[in-house]
C-alpha cells in the first residue's frame, strides 16, 4: 500500500479510545454520501462517487449492507478514456456466540474494469472477537476462509478457496465526528495471488440529520492484467445523509 494509505490507517489505529457501536435495537441505521466533480474547457472530465452502508442490529445477530460506486471519465484531444469504472455491493450476517465472540458469513460481488476486473465474487465464514466492546468503544478482529472467483478484462480467469484475516472498528471522535476503519488480508491463494482492502470513512454532522464526509478506499491485488497497476485507491469528499 502507498505511503497515504498506511498514513490513515496510522490515524485510525491510534486515534483517541472514543468509539461507538451499533445500536441493538432492531432498527436499520446507516448513511449515504455523494461526491463528484465537472470540468470543461481544454480538458472535459466528470466524476461521481456514491458510497452507502446500513446495518441492523440486536441483542443476538447482526446484518450489514454496503455499496460503493465510482464513475469517471475525461475527454483530452478529441480521445474519451474512462477513469473510473466501480461497483461493489456486499453484506455480511454476524451471529453472537457470547459476550465476545461471533460467528459471520458474507458475500461481495465486484466489476472494476479500469483496475482490470471484469467481475468478482466471493462467498466467506469464519469467527470474530470484540477486542473491546462496551458503549463508547468496539474493535473487532476476526477469520475465517472463503471462495474467490475472478475474471480478469484480458480474459484470464482464477477462482479457489482463500484465508481471509481483519480488523475493524467504529469511532466516535466528537458529539458530531465519527470514524469508521475495516482492514482485510487475503494470503496468496495460488492463481488468485494475495490481496489486501482497506476502507475509512470520516462523517461530521452539519445539521441535522445532513453531514461532510471523506472517505478513502484501497485495493491491492498482486495479480493483474499486464498494464495494470496492483494498487488502486479512491478518495473521495463530499455531502451525505444518516439515518
Amino acid at each position: 500500500m502507498t505511503r497515504s494509505t498506511l498514513l490513515l490507517a496510522a490515524l485510525c489505529l491510534t486515534c483517541p479510545a472514543v468509539l461507538a457501536q451499533d445500536t441493538p435495537d432492531g432498527h436499520w441505521h446507516g448513511g449515504l454520501s455523494l461526491s463528484g466533480a465537472l470540468a470543461s474547457g481544454n480538458t472535459s472530465s466528470r466524476t461521481l462517487a456514491a458510497n452507502a452502508d446500513t446495518s441492523r442490529a440486536t441483542a443476538d445477530d447482526k446484518i450489514s449492507l454496503y455499496g460503493l460506486a465510482n464513475y469517471g471519465r475525461s475527454r483530452v484531444g478529441g480521445v474519451t478514456t474512462t477513469t473510473a469504472d466501480l461497483l461493489r455491493l456486499g453484506g455480511r450476517y454476524d451471529f453472537n456466540l457470547g459476550a465476545r465472540w461471533f460467528s459471520f458469513g458474507g458475500a461481495e460481488g465486484e466489476t472494476n474494469e479500469a483496475g482490470g476486473v471484469r467481475d468478482r465474487y466471493s462467498l466467506n465464514g469464519g469467527v470474530g472477537h470484540h477486542l473491546v466492546k462496551n458503549d463508547a468503544h468496539l474493535w473487532d478482529v476476526f477469520a475465517g476462509v472463503g471462495y474467490t472467483d475472478t475474471r480478469a478484462t484480458d480474459g484470464t480467469r482464477a477462482n479457489g478457496a482463500q484465508a481471509l484475516f481483519g480488523e475493524e472498528s467504529s469511532h466516535k471522535l466528537s458529539d458530531t465526528t465519527s470514524l469508521k476503519q475495516r482492514l482485510v488480508y487475503y494470503p496468496d491463494g495460488g492463481e488468485l495471488g494475495d490481496r489486501a482492502t482497506f476502507d475509512a470513512s470520516l462523517a461530521t454532522t452539519l445539521s441535522g440529520s445532513w453531514t461532510l464526509n471523506a472517505g478513502l478506499s484501497s485495493r491491492y491485488s498482486s495479480r493483474v492484467p499486464a498494464g495494470t497497476r496492483k494498487t488502486d485507491k479512491l478518495l473521495t469528499m463530499g455531502f451525505g445523509y444518516k439515518f
